[in-house]
This record gives C-alpha cells, sequence and structure tokens, in this order.
C-alpha cells in the first residue's frame, strides 16, 4: 500500500503555526484569570470551581469536534474549517473577557472562550495524524510543542510589558481590571486569528480518496462505527449504572458531612457518565446509530496504549492545573510581603464598626470581612505569617479608609504650600504624578507617591491634616500590599513565560533525546525534572531571578506532555477514527483537571490553611507518579 509522503520542514512549519495564536490565548487565560476572578470579587476556595469551564468545554467540545471533522470534507477540508472558526469565536471572547463587568460575566466569557480555543485546538492534533507519516509524527508534534511555546512566553510577559515598557497600569480600583491585563487580551485576539489564519491559507489536507491509498487506512480496526456485540453492550449498561450509583451515594455522603459545594463535581460527575453511558448502551442494542452512539463505543474501545497513557495523562494534567491555579496566589502570599500584623487587624476591625455604623455596608458584608480578619488574628496568634488577601485589600482602597479624590486634592495642596518645592526635584515629581491621577477617570495614588510623601513628612516638611493622620500609616501599608500583589503576579507571568520560552526550545531537544534513546525515556526524564521543579518552586524564597529557574524545569515538562504521547498515540490509532480519538485521549486531560476543582480548594482550605503554596507540592508529586506510569506504556510505533 502506498506511503504518505515526508514533508518539508517548511510544510511542518505552516501546518503548526496556528498553534502560535491558540496558545497566545489559553497563556494569557492561565496566567491572569485566576487574577480576573481575584479582581471582581471571588474567594481563593472557589476559584477552582470558576476554573471548571476550561475543562468542562474541553470534555464535551473536542469528541464532538473530533467525530464531526473525521467526517467533514469541504472546500477548506476537514480539519481547516474547525481552525477558522474557533479562532474567529476565541478572538472576540479573549476582546470581551477583560471587560466583565462582573464575577459571572467572567465566569461566563471563560466557558465561550475556552469552548472556542477547542473547536481550534481538537483538529490540530488529528492534523498531525492525517498528514504526517509515522516517522515524522514526533516532529510534528514537537513543532507544535515549538509554537505553544514560542506564543506562550510573549502572552504570559505581556502583562509585564504593558506595564514596564508600555507604561500601562497594573493597578486599578476595585472590581476593575487594570489596563495592563486589558490591552494584553486585545493583543492575544489579534495574534490568535492571524496566526490559525496562516495555517488555514498556507497548508493542504489529503481528501478521503487520497487517505484510503495509505497503508494503515485500510487496516483499521475501527471501520465498523457500531460493532459493540451484544456482552459488551450488557457491560457498558452495567457500567453506567454502577457509576451512577457510586456517584448518587458520594452525593449523599458529601451531603450528611457538609463538604464544601466544589466537591459535589466529583459525585454528579459521575451520575452524568453513568447516564450517558447506559443511555448509550441501550440505544445500542436498539440499533440506533448516531453521532452519539458512536463516541461512546469508541470510547469503550480504545487501543490498549491509549489506555496505557490515559493514566499519565491524568496525573500530568492533575499537576499543571494545579499550577495554572495557585501559583499566583500561592508565590505571592507565600514569597511577597502581603503580611498583617495585630495593629492592622485592629485598625481594620475598626472600619468594619465605622461602615456598618454609618450604614455604608450592610451586616452580612460587615460579618464576611470580621471573619477573614478573624482568620488573621489567629495566625498570627499562632506565630503563622497572615497574608492579607487581596480582595480585602482593594475592598478597604475603594474608598473605605479615605476617598482617594480627597487624599489627591490634600497631598497636591500641601505639596503646593512647600517653600522652595521648585528647588526639590522630588517634589515636582510627586506633583507631577499627582496631576496624572487627576486627569484619570477613577485616581488611585500610587504607593511609591505616598512612601515619599510620608518621608517628607518625616523629615518635617509636610503636615496632615488630623482626620487622615492616625490612618495613614495603615492607608499606605494595604496600598504597599497590593503593590507587592500586583508585582508578584507580574513576575508569576514572567515565570510562565520562563516555562513556555523553554519549552519551545526543548522541543527540538526532544526529538533528539527520543532518537538516542526512546520515545518513553525522554518523556519519563521530562516529567521527572518537571515533578522536582514544583517542588523548588516551594522551597525557594528568594523573588529575584532564582524563582525563575525552577520554571525552566517546568517548561521541559510542558513541552514533553505536549508532543510525546501524542506521537505515541498516533501509531495506535485507526485513520479514520483520528479526530475523534484525540477528542476521546482528552477526556484523560480534563477530569484529572475536574478532580483538581473539585478537591484542590477543599484540602487548601481545610487541610493547608488556605496556603496556596501547598497546591504545587501535590501537583510536583502528581508528576512524580505520572513519570512512574510512563514505564507501562507501550509504543507501537
Amino acid at each position: 500500500m502506498k506511503q504518505k509522503p515526508k514533508l518539508s520542514f517548511w510544510q511542518i512549519w505552516n501546518m503548526s503555526f496556528g498553534f502560535l495564536g491558540i496558545q497566545f490565548g489559553f497563556a494569557l487565560q492561565n496566567a491572569n484569570v485566576s487574577r480576573i476572578f481575584e479582581t471582581l470579587g471571588a474567594n481563593i476556595d472557589n476559584i477552582p470551581i470558576l476554573w471548571i469551564a476550561a475543562p468542562v468545554t474541553g470534555l464535551i467540545v473536542q469528541p464532538i469536534i473530533g467525530h464531526w471533522s473525521d467526517k467533514t470534507w469541504s472546500r477548506l477540508g476537514r480539519r481547516r474549517p474547525f481552525f477558522l472558526i474557533g479562532a474567529i469565536l476565541a478572538s472576540i471572547a479573549l476582546i470581551i473577557m477583560p471587560n466583565s463587568p462582573v464575577l459571572w460575566v467572567a465566569a461566563g466569557m471563560l466557558w465561550i472562550m475556552d469552548a472556542s480555543i477547542n473547536i481550534s485546538m481538537e483538529p490540530f492534533r488529528a492534523f498531525v495524524g492525517d498528514m504526517l507519516p509515522s516517522s515524522q509524527r514526533t516532529a510534528g508534534f514537537a513543532m507544535q510543542s515549538f509554537f505553544i511555546g514560542t506564543g506562550a512566553v510573549v502572552a504570559s510577559l505581556l502583562p509585564y510589558m504593558m506595564t514596564n515598557w508600555f507604561g500601562f497600569s497594573n493597578t486599578a480600583p476595585e472590581g476593575v481590571i487594570p489596563d495592563s491585563v486589558k490591552f494584553s487580551f486585545y493583543v492575544g485576539g489579534a495574534v490568535f486569528f492571524l496566526a490559525v489564519l496562516w495555517t488555514v491559507i498556507r497548508s493542504k489536507e489529503y481528501s478521503p480518496e487520497e487517505l484510503k491509498e495509505f497503508e494503515d487506512h485500510s487496516e483499521d480496526a475501527g471501520e465498523n462505527d457500531y460493532s459493540e456485540t451484544g456482552p459488551e453492550i450488557k457491560k457498558s449498561f452495567r457500567i453506567g449504572i454502577i457509576s451512577f450509583v457510586v456517584g448518587g451515594a458520594l452525593s449523599l455522603l458529601f451531603y450528611y458531612v457538609h463538604v464544601e459545594k466544589e466537591v459535589f463535581i466529583l459525585s454528579f460527575g459521575l451520575m452524568a457518565f453513568g447516564v450517558f453511558e447506559a443511555l448509550s448502551a441501550l440505544l445500542q442494542q436498539r440499533k440506533v446509530k448516531n453521532g452519539y452512539t458512536s463516541i461512546f463505543n469508541d470510547l469503550n474501545n480504545m487501543p490498549l496504549a491509549m489506555r496505557q497513557l490515559a493514566i499519565v495523562q491524568f496525573f500530568s494534567w492533575f499537576a499543571l492545573f494545579a499550577l495554572w491555579i495557585y501559583t499566583t496566589n500561592g508565590v505571592t502570599a507565600d514569597k511577597y510581603d502581603m503580611g498583617v500584623d495585630q495593629q492592622m487587624v485592629k485598625f481594620l476591625n475598626n472600619q468594619v464598626d465605622n461602615l456598618e455604623a454609618g450604614n455604608k455596608i450592610d451586616t452580612a458584608r460587615a460579618a464576611e470581612l470580621r471573619q477573614e480578619q478573624e482568620a488573621y488574628r489567629k495566625y498570627i496568634e499562632n506565630g503563622e505569617k497572615a497574608s492579607a488577601r487581596v480582595n480585602l485589600v482593594k475592598f478597604y482602597l475603594s474608598d473605605h479608609i479615605f476617598e482617594e479624590k480627597e487624599v489627591l486634592e490634600v497631598l497636591q495642596n500641601r505639596l503646593n504650600n512647600i517653600e522652595g518645592k521648585q528647588k526639590d526635584e522630588r517634589i515636582v515629581e510627586l506633583l507631577q504624578e499627582l496631576e496624572k491621577q487627576e486627569n484619570r477617570k477613577s485616581p488611585d495614588v500610587p504607593y511609591e507617591v505616598l512612601k515619599d510623601v510620608n518621608q517628607l513628612a518625616g523629615e518635617g516638611l509636610v503636615t496632615l491634616p488630623q482626620n487622615m493622620e492616625d490612618k495613614f500609616p495603615y492607608y499606605i501599608r494595604l496600598k504597599e500590599i497590593r503593590k507587592n500583589y500586583n508585582d508578584g503576579a507580574d513576575w508569576v507571568g514572567v515565570g510562565f513565560g520562563v516555562y513556555n520560552g523553554f519549552a519551545a526550545i526543548f522541543a527540538f531537544f526532544l526529538m533528539f533525546l527520543a532518537r538516542i534513546t526512546n520515545r518513553k525515556i525522554t518523556h519519563m526524564i521530562s516529567l521527572l525534572v518537571g515533578g522536582l521543579s514544583y517542588l523548588a518552586i516551594f522551597w525557594v524564597q528568594d523573588t529575584s531571578w532564582v524563582l525563575l529557574l525552577p520554571f525552566v524545569g517546568v517548561g521541559l515538562a510542558w513541552a514533553s506532555i505536549l508532543a510525546i504521547p501524542y506521537a505515541i498515540l498516533t501509531g495506535s490509532l485507526p485513520q479514520n477514527k483520528m479526530g475523534v480519538y484525540m477528542g476521546i485521549f482528552n477526556f484523560f486531560l480534563v477530569i484529572p483537571q475536574i478532580l483538581a476543582a473539585s478537591l484542590l480548594g477543599f484540602m487548601i482550605k481545610f487541610w493547608f490553611a488556605e496556603k496556596a503554596i501547598y497546591a504545587l507540592v501535590l501537583g510536583g508529586i502528581s508528576l512524580l507518579i505520572a513519570a512512574v506510569s510512563v514505564l507501562f506504556v507501550k509504543d507501537e510505533d
């Protein structure tokens, strides 16, 4: 039978280039959505439940898109129409997302954005299996890893660059997304669309007739979409019923022991799978043939290598989800100065009393604030670090201590009244910065200005009104905490850029390593390095370039996760079901993410006293388990 011809380097480049845009959007989402959720008022332990959009949409969308693209042929081919549709929708979502006025809108936009990204991304995986012979598939997926890393490094750095290179503010009033994040998403939307459009225009696809000529197509074990026998159908039905019963029992258990609501995702997910599996079995028993029964039939008849890889992917993606959700919160709280002391807690409690007495907040909101501040007091009494949650800080800085306009006017007045101010460059610079804030719709006096004014007050050059003098040190400290959080969040973005950048470099190293060893050994080494790197992020306390070193090791694991499992998988798949099996393989990326969203928030809150950094420890252990699991995979190609 006819062999697929080898493609040139530039042909592989063009067919993979769209992943530059896909990962541009994906990296912006990973590095900034938790920040957006927190800005709009989400509690740290509720963030995983909001992130559930990403895995759930992938679970639903990818197998459907894979099935449709297997059976589609148009003037653009069978995969490229889905590239283009997904790119258009994702680009629009990237522009809308940072302008979300409230939390539920942001959560809804995440669902839409992730569904759109999945529409583009799933056919790209099958595209490599369609177009490349076995000998080039590792190179094809490695090229995708290169573009994923290249796109993500720039996207992860964008908020930092917007702030430090182009002067966009990385702070904003309570409930408002900083301009640095907004404009990063706008750039991301444009790059996503243009990169995918390049692949659509510059690549081609084999027609169904051409695919039939290639050697592996006629040998497909999956030529019949509805091949389950009577005993297999009964087995599927039993699995469905057992899953539903177990899920229901867990739901009752969770209800009676009063677990957090996100844990119910696990039990409800089992029940939902049980219903869908049993329904598919009943339909097949009645000889009903459609896409729904076909997908479940393929799921129940996965090749052996795919089942073995599923275990590796499960532990790998549990770790990745922990990284994406908790790195910002963990690093900022653990390694940056966001601590409060007993005097600050006492001051904040007095503020709550005054706000409640003045009817500026209701009783329920006052109770929430007191509860959180009581937790800080207990940490301090136990000798532990009490890191202020950024939403609490932003609440008090949103005119709940001083009105920003009032502070602005007082400082301008006092600085202008200093004798000989024209001779002091410090005062001139401070007045210029205050003038910039005066011209903004929502002025926000920066921490650096307040610190300098406080220094001038210590020198006796500035005096503050009596109604401000006692509160001013606490006000400055809260501004400092907010600045430290934003600096830490930006540095995490740099770290994400580092791991994605090195993933692009390591993509070519993986091809070399796989040639001199094999794909299994290559993937095992990469996951081991990644797991140890997660643990290093927990251990390193230096917030300079030293903190970025572990992200290099994460980059090696990320490059391998994006390439090697798919290169192994495609050798075991029937050609005419490449798309649907790539979509089903996504289950084993999605299920661990759903599990992480169900359990990580609960574990961080009740096991680790809300110290998010421990999520990275769990992630590191998970990657080490994945590395061992690789040894049991059969590489058939």
